[in-house]
């Protein structure tokens, strides 16, 4: 009886409580989306990649049950809801994709947007046609403005795709300099809000970087006279990187590509105005009918839905117009004529939390050590069961990879010293072969142009920047390891200490992040060295272990960053 009940109660309510359920999460992914930006939280990055598959899949589910399942009289306006299915596909504007290969994916999006799309259209079709050209008039508004939608988030996609952002800025370098003249170099006094403006300037070196493209002449002047003038407070420089990563991260996984184009600015207002349409069509439909024939709950949730969506599509313009990008785009050469407006949004940015205040940098660094992992306990728990159960990279990945830990003695701010010092010195010589027009030797080769200054370009330092790069990551972690290792005689200082955590950090991206690293890593060449040292480590006795269910637990829980904890069983490696 009770499995009968839940069934009518389904069979009866289950597609309002879906419709509402999907309306739920593009409130919470509006909300939460941007969080990760500054968030590594396991438990946040878990709960929004739920909410954003369920999304998707929530909408779907539900437009397909409308196409398929007639409704009865007493529920007819139900079927005015698969336009705004359509709608929640499109997705808010601050996450479009949870990962990269989302954006890689961008061609089934599309597959799955004709599909929706025609499913929608032939539900207005079937059950909206005799339901009075008022409300006829308000599902087809609904539909149009969810179609653009739609579309907006796969144009964003295929954008964000890294082969996209390669193409998007190649080309003679003319807009690279647009930026206002008040701003060419970043000074002493400069505001956070005026380094973020020329961050936006020089964004194509941050791209450029990502996907191992050439830069042009015209950028590499840039670079040379604009990007590292000598007298640049190093607080400015490490918060405009921080700032053009932030950018980077709306171009890959949130709408800035498409909506912050002319184009898509104005493509932007029609979600915006089919929803408002939508709205007073839907009003006068059900105040001309007075509501006869309408189920009361079905109006309620259809005003619900309306003025939901409505509210979100204020909220998302408002984002849009308030942007730093809309404030980059008016502060540029060719938009002169337009101060007006940017008089008009300054103020109102204002009364909003200042925009630099979630683009700078959260102060973590992964760290992950090949030889600390190499030197772990084979008999803990979690190693076992995740051999057992053929899971060994996603618990080397989770388990064994940490966070650098500042202490009394070594800072992030004192990393930022040791890498400041060196870019400095490397500038300096930088310039100095650019006079005898070798600019591309001392910017664009991956660490020969470094070897050579040092009079290291020779031997082994000459062939391990000449190889795949995530060969060149392993030969150079191992042989910093090595060094510093079987320098006995040179004392632990905050060189050698930036020096661990920068190299612990390139194999946590090769790991962790391959996608982060320029060009196509693989994973063959980490594996082989992995198990080439495993079999070195195998001979090495294991501890004997008793059975405690309270050890075992705090093995899962703990996660056992590289600490060097284990630096005596490194150099038994060694």
């Amino acid at each position: 009886m009770a499995a009968g009940g839940l069934m009518h109660l389904w069979n009866q309510w289950g597609i309002h409580m879906m419709v509402l359920s999907s309306f739920a999460l593009q409130v919470f992914l509006l909300a939460f989306g941007g969080i990760r930006r500054r968030s590594s939280s396991a438990m946040l990055r878990i709960t929004l990649w739920l909410a954003y598959l369920l999304a998707d899949s929530t909408a779907i589910y539900t437009l397909g049950h409308l196409s398929v399942v007639s409704r009865s009289r007493e529920h007819r306006l139900v079927a005015f809801w698969a336009p705004f299915l359509l709608l929640h596909l499109g997705g808010p504007d601050n996450i479009t994709a949870y990962a990269l290969e989302d954006n890689r994916l961008w061609l089934r999006h599309l597959q799955t947007l004709t599909v929706q799309v025609l499913a929608a259209a032939y539900v207005i079709y079937k059950y909206m046609a005799g339901s009075g050209t008022l409300l006829l008039l308000a599902s087809i508004s609904m539909f149009v403005a969810g179609l653009v939608k739609y579309c907006e988030r796969i144009w964003a996609l295929k954008c964000g795709n890294m082969s996209s952002i390669r193409v998007s800025f190649e080309g003679d370098g003319s807009d690279f300099k647009d930026y206002d003249q008040d701003g060419k170099l970043l000074r002493e006094g400069m505001s956070k809000g005026q380094v973020l403006l020329r961050a936006h300037s020089q964004f194509d070196l941050c791209k450029s970087v990502f996907t191992d493209s050439v830069l042009t002449r015209k950028h590499q002047d840039t670079v040379l006279h604009d990007v590292l003038p000598l007298a640049q407070p190093e607080t400015i420089q490490y918060e405009m990187v921080e700032m053009e990563l932030s950018l980077l991260y709306d171009n890959l996984y949130t709408k800035a590509a498409v909506i912050h184009t002319w184009y898509g600015f104005y493509i932007h207002f029609i979600p915006l105005l089919g929803t408002a349409t939508a709205s007073l069509l839907f009003q006068l439909s059900i105040n001309g009918s007075r509501g006869y024939g309408y189920n009361s709950v079905d109006v309620i949730i259809s005003y619900v839905l309306l003025v939901g969506a409505l509210v979100l599509e204020v909220i998302s313009l408002c984002r849009v117009v308030l942007s730093t990008w809309t404030c980059w785009s008016l502060n540029r050469r060719h938009s002169r004529g337009r101060e007006w407006l940017l008089r008009v949004i300054a103020p109102l940015r204002r009364l909003m939390r200042p925009a630099t205040s979630k683009r700078l940098w959260a102060g973590s660094i992964g760290q992950h050590n090949l030889f600390h992992w190499c030197t772990r306990d084979r008999n803990e728990i979690g190693s076992w069961l995740a051999k057992k159960m053929g899971m060994n990279d996603w618990w080397n990945k989770l388990h064994f990879s940490g966070n650098f830990s500042p202490t009394s003695f070594f800072s992030t701010e004192d990393l930022k010293e040791e890498v400041l010092r060196m870019l400095m010195r490397l500038q300096c010589d930088g310039i100095y072969i650019s006079q005898r027009n070798n600019f591309i030797l001392g910017f664009n080769t991956r660490g020969s142009f470094t070897l050579e200054m040092m009079g290291m370009y020779k031997g082994l330092a000459k062939w391990s920047v000449n190889v795949d790069f995530e060969v060149s990551i392993l030969v150079w972690h191992i042989a910093t390891e090595a060094y510093i290792c079987w320098s006995k005689a040179a004392r632990p200082g905050k060189l050698v200490e930036a020096i661990k955590v920068l190299s612990n950090y390139m194999m946590f991206l090769l790991l962790v992040k391959p996608d982060m690293l320029p060009g196509r890593t693989t994973y063959k060449p980490y594996q082989r060295t992995c198990n080439t040292l495993d079999l070195l480590w195998s001979d090495q006795p294991s501890p004997n272990r008793s059975w405690n269910p309270f050890r075992m637990l705090k093995e899962l829980i703990h996660q056992d960053g590289p600490d060097g904890s284990r630096v005596q069983q490194w150099e038994k490696l060694l």
